[in-house]
């Protein structure tokens, strides 16, 4: 996790740099605080998706720019149990992400495991392009522009991301999914 925090961070750095912008530019464009962002830079800090699309956007880039070139490159990508690449958001920590597919902007879509767990507030989304959800344990629910979609074993759900959307469990059991998510964001 520290390694992947540090890459974002690295290469954060190294695009605001490029434009020859500061971090107090950077802030004010963004609406993060400098001291987040120095954070981010010094991987102190992991931001989520959403915070990365926001900094690639001020900074004139794909969000695939944060992530390892030599990934988005490659013509396959096999990942064998236990060797999967596992994220965590700052703002979600009670999320577990495995990165299945990651060929950059090269790809059409992203592809991770989900494993949510029960507790803290709900976070409401609201992203460019589709996602597609299947649910391989545990119980929650999908509500899409106010419209409750309930998940459970072998349901799944694809829609657009544009509309704002809200994932919960309902489960004591953690809510264990596979994610396809277009455009990728990894």
């Amino acid at each position: 996790m520290e390694l992947i925090a540090e890459g974002v961070g690295r290469r954060l750095r190294a695009l605001r740099q490029a434009r020859g912008m500061t971090l107090a530019e950077l802030a004010t464009d963004t609406g993060f605080t400098s001291g987040y962002l120095s954070q981010i830079e010094t991987g102190a800090a992991v931001p989520a998706l959403s915070a990365l699309a926001d900094l690639a956007a001020s900074l004139g880039a794909d969000i695939t720019a944060f992530f390892p070139a030599e990934e988005a490159h490659s013509k396959v990508r096999v990942t064998r149990a236990g060797d999967a690449r596992r994220i965590r958001i700052e703002h979600e920590p009670l999320t577990e992400y495995s990165v299945l597919a990651s060929r950059g902007s090269d790809a059409a879509f992203s592809a991770l495991v989900a494993r949510y767990h029960q507790g803290g507030d709900p976070i409401s989304y609201r992203h460019f392009g589709e996602r597609f959800v299947y649910v391989r344990s545990g119980e929650g629910e999908l509500e899409i522009a106010g419209e409750v979609h309930p998940l459970r074993p072998g349901s799944f759900v694809h829609y657009s991301s544009h509309q704002e959307h809200v994932l919960r469990v309902t489960s004591e059991a953690p809510l264990d999914t596979v994610w396809l998510v277009s455009p990728p964001i990894i």
